[in-house]
């Protein structure tokens, strides 16, 4: 068994991850079809609990700890990380899987509880492990800043959890306070974790390049110090000092004003990479940014208090929010780093796949937000149910041609398919 967990290479790592995504978009599934198929036996609250925390840990977690070690260690796709990253994936990997069954099973039981926090103790000792090993000068100091601010986000958002759990075991029924410690974890996990690890993991690319974007350190100080601040655009429904609002208002002056800058910095050096990237994560890429401008945009939106009480006690719109972050920003980009770097195969079936996938994720985006609006302008649109439940199918379809692609007889380039012919002739 160590034996072969030894040998587990950084690309069998993230296709696992991708099978964990086709998990994810399977209880997602599940769950829409429950709105219009009668199906007593399946427990719409445990799927829920399943789905979304098995997205955080089994998907995009998992993945993240895998490029990111595989970055920090100098590992290429068909390299094999040291001995304690293989542990920590594998022990993150196991514990996710708990999490999957135990809340698809029971919900909030104890064997959910006894996962979720063993997930929360392996993320410390990755954290620990990776902030050790980022000191080595290869890594760079641009893509060390970002990874290391990530670790620290990462460690922070558990505060949330620990929290509610503290609230749960009390028999603290005001809503507004857990609503106040979720929204703690979920900030600190998408625009702290996955947000900073993501960017991370982006310099790390560029400087393998020899690509060396302006303005490096003052964006990633003013995406730093704002990431807390920001948070508190998830509770303005929350009585609070004007002191604080006005730190809100300038936060996210200052994050629009970052953004519009990095973006500017990155367009500015496109030339230097845009041969060196695969036509599909030249599309990803494009998508990530506009679908991150429109959050930024929404956040600045929300910062009228009237609106975000409005908008985050809204059920469909936090919902739609947390998709566009998870799902077009986070896991296309993730897509696209994969194809970069050539941990996924590009052939026929991929490129097929990966657009069956990003439709489907779109049309889910746009079916979501469809629903949040109508549903605040008090209009019924009816079939909407119906159309997630295509939308979904299409992630799921997407996803299983994606994992077929990289089996070992459809992985083949058609150019490589050519030259070992031409050899073989």
């Amino acid at each position: 068994m160590i034996d072969f967990l030894k040998k587990i290479t950084i690309r069998t790592w993230f296709v696992l991850g991708i099978f964990n995504l086709l998990l994810v978009a399977s209880w997602g599934l599940l769950m829409r079809l429950k709105f219009v198929l009668p199906l007593p036996a399946v427990n719409q609250k445990y799927l829920l609990h399943a789905h979304s925390h098995f997205a955080f840990s089994g998907w995009v977690s998992h993945t993240l700890m895998a490029l990111i070690a595989a970055a920090v260690c100098g590992q290429g796709s068909r390299g094999e990380l040291p001995w304690k990253y293989q542990l920590i994936v594998a022990a993150n990997l196991l514990a996710s899987y708990g999490m999957l069954i135990s809340f698809s099973l029971q919900g909030y039981g104890l064997y959910a509880i006894c996962a979720s926090s063993l997930t929360v103790v392996v993320s410390y000792v990755f954290a620990a492990m990776c902030w050790r090993d980022t000191r080595q000068p290869a890594l760079g100091i641009p893509a060390r800043n970002w990874l290391r601010a990530s670790l620290v986000f990462l460690v922070l958002s558990s505060a949330g959890t620990f929290f509610l759990a503290y609230l749960m075991a009390s028999r603290n029924t005001d809503n507004r306070i857990q609503l106040a410690a979720v929204y703690f974890f979920l900030h600190f996990q998408y625009n702290g974790w996955f947000f900073f690890a993501c960017v991370g993991l982006l310099y790390h690319w560029l400087q393998r390049k020899g690509i060396y974007p302006r303005r490096t350190q003052s964006v990633f100080w003013l995406f730093a110090l704002i990431c807390a601040p920001t948070y508190f655009l998830s509770v303005l429904w929350w009585p609070m000092p004007s002191w604080l609002y006005l730190l809100v208002v300038a936060a996210v002056i200052l994050q629009g004003g970052a953004w519009s800058i990095w973006l500017h910095s990155l367009l500015a050096k496109f030339s230097l990479y845009r041969h060196r990237l695969p036509a599909i994560a030249k599309w990803l890429l494009v998508g990530v940014a506009v679908a991150a401008s429109i959050k930024i945009f929404l956040q600045g939106l929300s910062v009228i208090p009237s609106l975000s009480q409005l908008v985050y006690s809204f059920r469909p719109v936090v919902i739609g929010y947390l998709h566009l972050v998870l799902l077009v920003i986070i896991t296309l980009f993730i897509l696209a780093y994969a194809y970069m770097n050539g941990i996924l195969r590009v052939n026929r079936v991929s490129l097929v796949s990966t657009g069956v996938l990003t439709a489907g994720i779109v049309l889910n985006e746009l079916l979501l937000m469809l629903q949040g609006l109508s549903g605040l302008a008090g209009i019924f649109i009816g079939h909407i149910p119906a159309a997630l439940v295509g939308a979904s199918g299409i992630i799921f379809i997407g996803l299983i041609g994606l994992l077929r692609s990289q089996s070992k007889l459809t992985s083949r380039n058609p150019i490589d398919k050519v030259k070992s012919s031409s050899t073989s002739g």
